[in-house]
């Protein structure tokens, strides 16, 4: 049976839109005596920035009365901030910044997205290391050289090019030994970021979503799997 819609995550978006966007998470939980961490998830999962880019501030929203052009308060530090990160950081860096800003980015979100990340690529890893058989052998050329020689006489004048290529030769069995190496190491820094996960998760638990606990327990059940 699918868990009931909380009616808060409807009345936290309507909140967002009433104050142009321009408002954290910290405070729209504690209007709706709710958890931040709820709220960043309705935030992400919604798309909250995407919606409001569309459809701009509801008519007659009086965030901006009183602010010279209506823009943001004297004491506002939004300029400040993104005037430092536009003075070091390109354009993409700094959209992604304030993207990542606008989803809540928690110290649990950026390390769970940190711990996808290795897992991702530890399968990915599994296609591109695959050893076929023992006898398998891949060469591939490390260096490519063209050498130029000019020969001069009395009457003519010659040049010829010779060209040197190294090769490199990988056997079966050092291609596995490293993939077995890499792997281990891999595996063993996921280990390290799933028990940090764990640990996080159990010392804000109650404030911690549900999303937040059971996707872990998923995460652990598919890495048993595939070592079946």
């Amino acid at each position: 049976m699918a868990r009931q819609r909380s009616p808060n995550r409807d009345k936290a978006y309507e909140i967002y839109v009433e104050y142009d966007g321009k408002i954290t998470s910290k405070q729209i939980a504690e209007l709706l005596d709710e958890k931040i961490n709820n709220i960043n998830s309705w935030r992400v999962q919604d798309k909250w920035s995407k919606k409001l880019n569309k459809v701009g501030a509801p008519y007659g929203n009086q965030n901006a009365i009183g602010n010279k052009g209506g823009g943001a308060p004297d004491a506002n530090q939004n300029a400040r901030t993104y005037g430092w990160y536009s003075k070091y950081y390109p354009t993409e860096s700094r959209n992604l910044i304030k993207e990542a800003e606008e989803a809540g980015g928690t110290p649990l979100e950026i390390l769970w997205a940190q711990i996808m990340t290795q897992w991702i690529a530890i399968i990915r890893a599994q296609k591109i290391m695959h050893v076929i058989d023992k006898d398998e052998m891949i060469k591939e050329v490390k260096r490519h050289k063209t050498k130029s020689s000019e020969r001069s006489t009395a009457k003519t004048t010659s040049s010829s090019n010779e060209t040197e290529i190294e090769w490199e030769f990988q056997f079966a069995w050092d291609r596995q030994a490293t993939f077995l190496n890499a792997q281990s190491r891999a595996m063993a820094q996921l280990t390290n970021m799933l028990k940090k996960y764990d640990d996080m998760l159990h010392t804000n638990w109650d404030t911690v979503t549900e999303e937040q606990k059971l996707r872990l327990e998923k995460l652990k059940l598919d890495i048993a799997k595939d070592a079946w």
